[in-house]
């Protein structure tokens, strides 16, 4: 790695706040699979993108999380929003793959 790569990630391991590890642990959680025809993957993003900015006001949704796959390959996911973790525990706000910085934002 280069130098100063502790400072670009020294967040990235910190260990999560009690109350958000309870969070996920204490019910379980159900995962919605919606499943879309589009033959195109750069489309499939797209509209997964889309929905996903549409339901960011939810609180159950998880839009960072939002990811595509091939029907006959469910297993291979493909990233609609950079999964990295910013500063202050947000995800980065920018589209998986973006070149430059990425940006502490609420709205992916």
């Amino acid at each position: 790695m280069s130098p100063g790569w502790e400072h670009q990630y020294s967040g990235l391991f910190t260990p999560l706040p009690r109350f958000a590890v309870e969070a996920y642990t204490e019910m379980p959680r159900y995962v919605i699979h919606l499943p879309v025809g589009i033959t195109d993957l750069a489309e499939a993003l797209d509209l997964a993108r889309t929905l996903a900015r549409s339901l960011a006001s939810t609180p159950q949704v998880d839009v960072s999380g939002t990811t595509v796959s091939a029907e006959d390959a469910q297993h291979v996911r493909h990233w609609v929003f950079c999964d990295r973790i910013m500063p202050d525990r947000r995800r980065c706000a920018r589209e998986a793959d973006h070149v430059g910085a990425c940006l502490p934002d609420d709205d992916p």
